[in-house]
């Protein structure tokens, strides 16, 4: 679970600080205010700390000195680079400060982690103590656009060539090559198996069918067992599908940590309200979630179903020093809700027009 990030000179952030819900969080703003750095950042970072995780450590918990300070220099830089995907790793610090250092920290539970980069900065950041404890799960982070439909052979492809396309990909798709999980999570405690089936269910009736990945292709298996590829079906369901595999596959679980960069993406309003109904029953199952969206109804919904799950609500704010951040655990909490306001002004100019049509009439 990420707890907290403090951020100072990282692209567009001068400085900012976030306390996370262990539960929902919604990340909101106009375009170029950081969402998707932000969520990429934090992804880079919870990334390479359960990456450090050794399975032979001693102590349970514990890194070895197999990950040590130099490891997780190299290994942080090279994150950043790959997921964020500037020419250089000091092309992260914020434009305005070219001179200043970038300084990141990030509070998980039971530990924190500091690391510093400069303009200069090539293929190393400064971390000034490695953590000492890692995440139970590795995080999971679903970008704008959707991956089943060029999920064949787009693994080896990535590792074969030099693409453009983030890193953010790569590692979704092969978080769903893993095999799935039993049909039973009997390790889980019963009343958290009966939420992981029915979450499971109610998605599945959504798509009409389940998700299947046979022969390195994926597909929806219909009430009538009849098998439609994944290119053809509807882009919004696909985004369903891809949340329903990942549950199945154990991917996502408790304690585990998903990133969704913009999930209304080609979704029409009945979907939107299909999704946030589904993102709220994951953070009750125990999944912290953190997303950044644009849309003003997916923002509603998740705000009225909350309900009794932790949750935070973040507002990038554009300012003349930088993008500042505006937090509570409602959405109304926010002073600017910059969607509402354009939302409520285009309301306004639908009223002028109409009663100026109607002056005119004779």
């Amino acid at each position: 679970m990420l707890k907290s990030l403090q951020i100072k000179n990282f692209t567009v952030f001068s400085e900012a600080s976030f306390e996370f819900s262990p539960g929902l969080n919604v990340i909101i703003g106009e375009n170029a205010t950081g969402k998707s750095h932000l969520l990429k950042l934090a992804y880079s970072l919870m990334y390479v700390w359960h990456e450090a995780k050794s399975e032979k450590a001693e102590e349970p918990g514990k890194i070895t000195s197999g990950a040590g300070k130099s490891w997780w220099e190299r290994r942080l830089a090279d994150k950043l680079v790959n997921v964020l995907k500037p020419d250089t790793l000091g092309n992260l610090i914020h434009r305005g400060k070219k001179s200043a250092k970038a300084e990141i920290l990030a509070n998980s539970v039971n530990t924190t982690l500091t690391f510093t980069f400069s303009k200069a900065s090539k293929k190393a950041v400064n971390v000034e103590q490695p953590p000492e404890h890692f995440p139970v799960m590795m995080p999971v982070f679903i970008p704008t656009k959707e991956v089943l439909s060029f999920y064949p052979g787009f693994i080896r492809l990535y590792e074969e060539r030099m693409l453009a396309i983030d890193e953010t990909y790569y590692d979704l798709c092969k978080v769903l090559s893993r095999s799935l999980l039993k049909p039973t999570p009997l390790v889980k405690p019963k009343r958290l198996i009966r939420r992981y089936i029915g979450l499971l269910a109610v998605l599945e009736t959504v798509m009409g069918g389940r998700v299947l990945l046979e022969a390195d292709r994926f597909y929806l298996q219909g009430h009538r067992q009849d098998l439609m590829e994944i290119s053809m079906v509807a882009e919004g369901l696909r985004k369903l599908a891809l949340l329903t595999y990942l549950l199945a596959n154990g991917s996502l679980q408790r304690d585990s940590l998903l990133f969704w960069d913009e999930p209304e993406s080609n979704l029409n309003p009945k979907l939107m309200k299909d999704v946030a109904c589904s993102l709220v029953r994951l953070a009750d199952y125990g999944v912290q979630i953190i997303l950044a969206t644009h849309n003003l109804f997916l923002m509603k919904e998740l705000s009225l179903l909350q309900g009794k799950i932790p949750a935070k609500f973040f507002s990038l704010v554009q300012g003349d020093q930088g993008v500042t951040v505006e937090q509570g655990t409602k959405l109304t909490d926010l002073p600017t809700i910059v969607a509402l306001d354009e939302e409520m002004a285009l309301y306004d100019r639908e009223q002028e027009a109409f009663y100026a049509a109607k002056v005119k009439t004779p």
